[in-house]
């Protein structure tokens, strides 16, 4: 049984805001809008949000406050049958794949920061700034020490508990985080062809509108609440029983969406104002943006507080995915608090190091797939989608549509929850996320 508790609800609305808010908002919901054609896809993704991602989170926020414990045995203490301890153990391994190849990203983060403060990116010619993020990818024992460095940074902050550590630190990087975000914003604005980007984020073009987008759209969505990862289920354990789990969740999805497209007002008047395609990919930060950093006079120092911004989102879900493991563990094996940490991050470190060479100039694939690769289509296209649909079948088929709205009413006032939400729970949900499944599987 989870002994945490927050110190108060703006505590936990925070902190796991800043577990959401991370380098899907950052870094992939601005490429993934990019591919999508912007603003049609800003607002389907808007709608979803509201009707799928809100009702989900909440769901996994109210099943561990239920279960009063975290991912590794809530399940089954929440249905009385230890099978279904199972979901749990795929949201823990979900979470912690994802993290192995995340905090190479991060690294990456370190590196191109260091470069900008050193000035190394913009004396390189232009022509070279593309190129340039291979060789950084290529240089394996450095990427493996900043790597290990960023985990021991994370242990660090882990070690001191709850108050004392996420939830001081995560206040601390989310103030930061969102002064440099707004000053980016107000930057980007002052460039010559910001209004094309604006145009293109906000105007909607409704002829872009496909069920591939809507799909694209789903995706990001699950990547960026991070449903199905454990995170949600242990931060609810630790939720008192009268806080509102209605409206904390909502300023959660509110604080997400509104950071996502803080990140589209910042990226694509930049992306415009220099004549670079805003469907860029996956490297719209380390080679599109890396080129604007490129041919602006001051391109050092915004270059360097761009990158301290990715970092500061990154590390904020890290640390919160490490907590939520931690006390998953600790629960389940009854481990101490350090020795606990010192394991995620362990077993984080150790999963690492062979997706750090997938940049070698000999991979190992795996179904023709570097492990990089592999482990990202495994955990966004199968396993999240598959955890999430899992948990909304547990939600409404085991544990029951009556018990949750009982629990979801705890500390409202004036809230009712409308008998048409047990149809949504028992088809709506589960139809959608079984879609986005199929579609990634038969897509790929």
């Amino acid at each position: 049984m989870s002994n945490n508790r927050w110190s108060n609800k703006l505590s936990f609305i925070i902190t796991t805001s800043a577990f959401a808010i991370g380098l899907g908002n950052i870094w992939r919901f601005p490429y993934i809008a990019g591919e999508g054609g912007g603003g049609a896809f800003l607002l389907v993704y808007l709608i979803l949000m509201l009707l799928v991602g809100l009702p989900i989170l909440t769901l996994e926020i109210a099943l561990g406050r239920m279960a009063k414990s975290t991912v590794l045995i809530g399940l089954g203490r929440l249905s009385q049958k230890p099978m279904w301890n199972g979901l749990g153990w795929l949201a823990a391994i979900s979470c912690l794949l994802i993290m192995s190849f995340y905090v190479m990203i991060m690294a990456w983060i370190v590196i191109y920061l260091v470069e900008c403060l050193s000035g190394n990116i913009t004396a390189l010619p232009a022509s070279e700034v593309p190129g340039h993020f291979d060789g950084i990818a290529s240089q394996l024992v450095l990427v493996t020490l900043v790597v290990l460095g960023i985990l021991s940074a994370a242990f660090f902050v882990v070690r001191q508990g709850l108050h004392a550590g996420l939830e001081r630190y995560t206040k601390l990087m989310m103030l930061g985080l969102l002064m440099i975000i707004v000053g980016l914003v107000i930057w980007a604005g002052t460039l010559e062809e910001a209004v094309k980007g604006y145009q293109w984020l906000l105007m909607p073009d409704f002829s872009k509108l496909n069920f591939k987008m809507v799909m694209s759209a789903l995706g990001q969505l699950f990547f960026s609440i991070g449903v199905g990862m454990s995170v949600a289920f242990v931060f609810g354990s630790y939720t008192d029983k009268k806080e509102n789990l209605i409206s904390s969740t909502l300023w959660i999805v509110i604080a997400d969406t509104f950071f996502a497209i803080l990140a589209g007002l910042m990226l694509f008047p930049a992306i415009f104002s220099f004549g670079l395609s805003p469907d860029s990919g996956p490297s719209l930060i380390f080679v599109t943006m890396a080129s604007v950093f490129n041919k602006l006079e001051y391109g050092r120092t915004v270059g360097t507080i761009f990158f301290l911004l990715l970092f500061l989102a990154g590390f904020t879900t890290l640390i919160s995915c490490v907590q939520g493991l931690k006390d998953s563990v600790k629960d389940r094996f009854g481990f101490s608090h350090i020795n606990g940490s010192a394991l995620v991050i362990c077993i984080i470190g150790l999963c690492a190091i062979p997706v750090v060479f997938s940049y070698s100039g000999d991979p190992i694939l795996i179904f023709g797939r570097t492990i990089f690769n592999f482990l990202d289509f495994l955990t966004t296209t199968v396993l999240l989608p598959l955890g999430g649909l899992l948990m909304v079948w547990f939600a409404g088929r085991v544990v029951g549509f009556d018990k949750l709205r009982a629990q979801l009413l705890f500390g409202t006032k004036n809230v009712r929850i409308h008998g048409y939400w047990k149809f949504v729970l028992l088809w709506v949900l589960p139809i959608l996320i079984l879609v986005i499944l199929l579609n990634g599987l038969l897509g790929n």
